[in-house]
């Protein structure tokens, strides 16, 4: 099983547009909704808010953020966090490193480390305590692998970096040097099926491994020889040492207030004020984030990443040892990948295995055809233009937003079926400044370019896709520039607008508020398509209904694919059947679609990748040496005579 993910796994998670910013995921956590006084304590942990790490295959996790009893009253009469009102805690778990786990082979000496999350990242705690540790870069999962060329350097992360100095094929040894910011830590030579361990003393713990990997195979390349690696492992030898009354500016409103080998515990010493639309840090990249809505306190914790490739994000997490007695349904709630708006509390997705379709824990591990459905909507939602300025755009004062497998789309003309993502939507506070001649892009191969009139009075936008211009528009300040084409049989469509908030012509520079882009490419969802497992059964106006069109087996420890970026899986588990949902791709360490020896197939699925040059192949990349009828590896009168017998049709 080629298991291409990492530990950490996002349950509930949203991505935001930023405008002229790399994309960002926020992993959200389970809303919270109060329009009186709050009775109990609001908890968080990795069931509810997979910020946090779990390990499914024992139900692992190690963090928690509580919000005490009676500390909020909604919608309006307390928003306020008092001091002592917040607690975050976090305790290491143990793990067996996966080369233990797959080989039986130690790392340093060690079958696992402890693994430890810090306001929803991953770091291991150093000799299994608490208060030290040390943020985990690298862990490969089963399946990954890695192949280094002979003085290749692969960057780890946080300036570490892996060279395979030399690959010595008739020895079986390849020689590798470690480095952080090109200075040298160790270098070692290592067999095939060996592992090489780079250990050292950090904190109050000697010997700590830092870094590990197992050389699994090599072979010769058509330019450098190759080495493979696999089970690689690295944390950084940087020590975050936690004890009580330590304050840092990444802890923000949070105190550690006590301190063991087993745990650490933080409590805000401000106040946090939830005010309605707000967004306030707790710790590191961990936020709250509040409703605009003046009729109820709604809101929830996220931690906020920039790497999105670390992230898959997870869906409630499901445990059956017996039948199935009812529906399972993931929606916006407890599955995040699927699209949802917190201001309005609104979503369209939900996705619904049939009651009775599975017994745990080995009884009937398959979805038959027809048991899992996914159905989606149009939802209206009123342009951020017309909510602030009360202008329209092109006559429309708001549009019709669908989630599709948990991406952000426009229903057309609100037709269920004819969706075009959503690629830029700026809030109330969004600004752009354009310099004249600038050509912004805004993703999906989108530019703007703007120039100001002679007077200062108007401005001059142009707006292209892939270098073709699509349209110009003449506005003032305090107006929309409006591109509205006919696009997949709808007429007049609000592709792109924006609202003109200044010109500064003594400047050069054009502000824009309220930018709104979809794609101008329309997706067409029609009945008996198919997306994945999944087999369109209803395309109407109004919504779309798919269900799985063949069986899906939830094997131990796998991964399958139900549609787009959303998945299952499922944990290595012989006591319960335990699997959740995930959207988003798995993270892919494994060896990029790469022909090393050129013969025309890629080393994912060469059976013999060091093929000498000149040599036939066949489909498995197996070679064969041109001329060599009878395949003995030699040129001899055989072959000759065999030549002349294909030549006159005899063979």
């Amino acid at each position: 099983m080629n298991k291409q993910k990492v530990i950490l796994i996002a349950i509930v998670a949203v991505i935001s547009v930023m405008p002229a910013s790399a994309e960002t995921i926020e992993i959200r956590g389970e809303v919270a909704q109060l329009i009186g006084a709050q009775p109990s304590a609001i908890t968080w942990d990795a069931g509810n808010f997979a910020a946090f790490w779990y390990g499914p295959d024992d139900d692992q996790m190690g963090e928690m953020l509580t919000l005490a009893a009676n500390t909020l009253t909604g919608p309006n009469a307390d928003r306020t966090i008092d001091e002592d009102c917040l607690t975050y805690q976090t305790s290491p778990v143990y793990q067996e490193y996966k080369l233990y786990e797959n080989k039986g082979l130690t790392v340093g000496g060690d079958a696992g480390y402890y693994l430890e999350g810090w306001a929803g990242e991953r770091y291991v705690a150093i000799d299994g305590t608490a208060d030290e540790i040390c943020e985990l870069l690298v862990e490969f999962e089963d399946g990954d692998r890695k192949t280094l060329a002979t003085g290749e350097e692969w960057n780890l992360g946080r300036g570490f970096s892996l060279t395979a100095s030399q690959i010595d094929l008739e020895g079986g040894e390849v020689w590798f040097s470690l480095s952080k910011d090109e200075v040298g830590l160790d270098t070692e030579v290592v067999s095939v099926g060996e592992v090489y361990t780079y250990t050292t003393d950090i904190g109050d713990g000697e010997d700590v491994p830092i870094f590990s990997c197992y050389v699994d195979d090599m072979f010769r390349g058509r330019d450098a020889n190759i080495v493979q690696i696999k089970y690689v492992f690295l944390i950084n030898d940087d020590v975050l040492d936690i004890y009580v009354g330590y304050s840092h500016h990444w802890y923000d409103v949070m105190s550690v207030v006590s301190v063991s080998p087993l745990q650490v515990t933080f409590r805000n010493y401000n106040p946090v004020y939830l005010d309605l639309g707000s967004t306030k840090r707790i710790m590191g990249n961990m936020y709250f984030k509040a409703a605009d809505d003046g009729t109820a306190i709604r809101f929830h914790p996220f931690v906020e990443r920039t790497n999105t490739e670390r992230c898959e994000i997870r869906g409630m997490v499901q445990n059956l040892v017996g039948a199935q007695p009812t529906d399972i349904t993931w929606d916006a709630y407890n599955f995040a990948a699927l699209w949802y708006d917190l201001d309005g509390d609104q979503m369209t997705e939900t996705l619904t295995l049939a009651a009775s379709t599975l017994t745990g824990p080995d009884t009937d591990r398959t979805i038959d055809e027809d048991c899992l459905t996914y159905q989606t909507s149009p939802v209206y939602q009123e342009y951020e233009l017309y909510e602030n300025e009360g202008l329209t755009v092109d006559g429309h004062t708001g549009y019709y937003l669908e989630g599709w497998t948990g991406d952000a789309y426009v229903a057309i003309n609100n037709r269920a079926n004819k969706l075009c993502k959503l690629l830029v939507e700026f809030e109330d506070d969004e600004k752009k400044t354009l310099d004249v001649g600038e050509a912004w892009e805004m993703g999906g191969g989108f530019a703007l370019e703007a120039q100001i009139d002679y007077e200062g009075k108007k401005v001059w936008f142009q707006l292209s896709k892939d270098g073709e211009g699509l349209d110009y528009g003449v506005v003032s300040s305090g107006e929309v520039y409006t591109y509205t084409p006919n696009i997949g049989g709808e007429y007049d469509v609000q592709v792109f607008s924006c609202y003109v908030d200044g010109i500064f012509k003594e400047h050069g520079i054009v502000q824009i508020k309220y930018v709104f882009l979809i794609d101008n490419k329309v997706l067409g969802i029609n009945t008996g398509k198919t997306y994945g497992a999944m087999e369109v059964k209803t395309a109407s106006s109004s919504h779309v209904i798919l269900r799985n069109d063949c069986p899906i087996d939830l094997d131990k420890d796998d991964e399958k694919h139900i549609m787009g970026n959303i998945y299952f899986t499922i944990a290595d588990n012989d006591t319960t059947l335990r699997f959740y949902p995930f959207g988003g791709a798995p993270l892919d360490m494994t060896v990029p679609v790469t022909d090393f020896d050129s013969d025309g197939v890629p080393y994912a699925w060469d059976k013999e990748p060091d093929t000498p040059a000149g040599y036939w192949t066949d489909s498995d990349g197996k070679g064969r040496m041109l001329g060599d009828m009878n395949g003995d590896g030699r040129l001899t009168s055989v072959d000759a005579l065999m030549i002349l017998q294909a030549a006159v049709g005899n063979i």
